[in-house]
């Protein structure tokens, strides 16, 4: 999978404002791109030490290094700020940099990389810059399915086209649970092992049932019906029945299903006249709520079995109800 970049500017466009982001010389030549959501600290490259940060990386400058620049004379400065300009940066962005002094200003406006000042902290740039550039540089996929919140499990519907994945979510908007994404699904992985699904913006809040058309969840149910994005917690296969196909009726087989490099459990489900589907996802969605809490109904039978048969190993003796 070919890696993600986003443009600066974009960066600027979204978290400008924010960030409170300000910018001290002109981009030369063309957009620079980010390749990478961590961000660095240029300590070392500031004194010529150290290996060169990755490419499309963003540097932070933060009040410690801003003062020790400070405390350089004016051509020190100059050549610890050409070592950082040296690097192969899309950006330098100087945080606590409220009150910035002349010669700094003077110096790093000379930088022929994108240098941008911010009055907040280090930290507090850090923090929402990470998060931003790890949402918008994680792998993505568009699947094929239905998204549903149901009991708070982030559900996905799968199977066959017009096998009733939409009628299913449908029913379950109907009983009270939340559609994220009908049709296609954009899937995003992100650290650790988390898949986060929304809907493709044109298709979002709508349905599509065979025989009727489109139909536009919000306005029919209201915006309690819809939420924007989930993370996706099981995947729920939807297949046809086949009866000269043998169906796991014990639950002892761990299925599992591979989105991004993202393994999560799945289950097969197959269908048949009068089956109601909803109730069988509601049921799916408590059932991976209590496995979250440490409680397996399948395991806990497994282990009263083999109690059982350790128990008349050791007596004949059976307990019956003698009312």
């Amino acid at each position: 999978m070919k890696a993600k970049q986003i443009p600066l500017s974009q960066i600027i466009n979204d978290c400008g404002d924010f960030l409170h982001l300000r910018a001290l010389n002109e981009i030369r030549g063309s957009d620079p791109n980010i390749e990478r959501s961590d961000i660095g600290i240029p300590s070392l490259s500031m004194v010529g030490l150290g290996p060169p940060p990755p490419r499309g990386q963003i540097q932070l400058l933060g009040k410690q290094e801003l003062t020790y620049l400070e405390g350089l004379s004016l051509e020190d400065c100059t050549k610890a700020v050409e070592n950082i300009s040296k690097l192969d940066v899309p950006c330098v962005i100087l945080t606590s940099a409220e009150k910035l002094s002349g010669k700094l200003v003077d110096v790093f406006s000379a930088s022929p990389a994108p240098v941008m000042t911010s009055d907040l902290s280090m930290s507090q740039v850090f923090q929402y810059l990470s998060s931003y550039l790890e949402v918008e540089l994680a792998p993505e996929t568009t699947i094929n399915g239905t998204l549903v919140d149901v009991y708070g499990v982030g559900i996905l519907l799968r199977g066959p086209s017009g096998i009733g994945k939409s009628e299913c979510a449908l029913d379950l908007v109907e009983r009270g649970h939340r559609l994220v994404a009908d049709d296609a699904v954009k899937t995003i992985g992100k650290p650790p092992g988390i898949l986060i699904g929304r809907s493709v913006a044109p298709l979002q809040n709508y349905v599509e049932v065979r025989g009727i058309g489109l139909i536009d969840i919000g306005s029919i149910y209201g915006i309690r019906a819809l939420r924007r994005q989930k993370r996706i917690e099981i995947e729920v296969n939807l297949t046809p029945w086949d009866e000269t196909k043998l169906q796991d009726r014990s639950g002892l087989e761990t299925r599992k299903a591979e989105i991004l490099g993202i393994s999560i459990p799945s289950v097969a489900v197959p269908l048949v006249p009068g089956k109601s589907i909803s109730v069988i996802v509601e049921v799916i969605a408590l059932s991976h709520t209590l496995k979250s809490y440490g409680y397996d109904a399948t395991a806990e039978l497994d282990r009263r079995w083999l109690e059982r048969i350790k128990t008349k190993a050791r007596t004949s003796f059976e307990p019956r109800d003698t009312e």
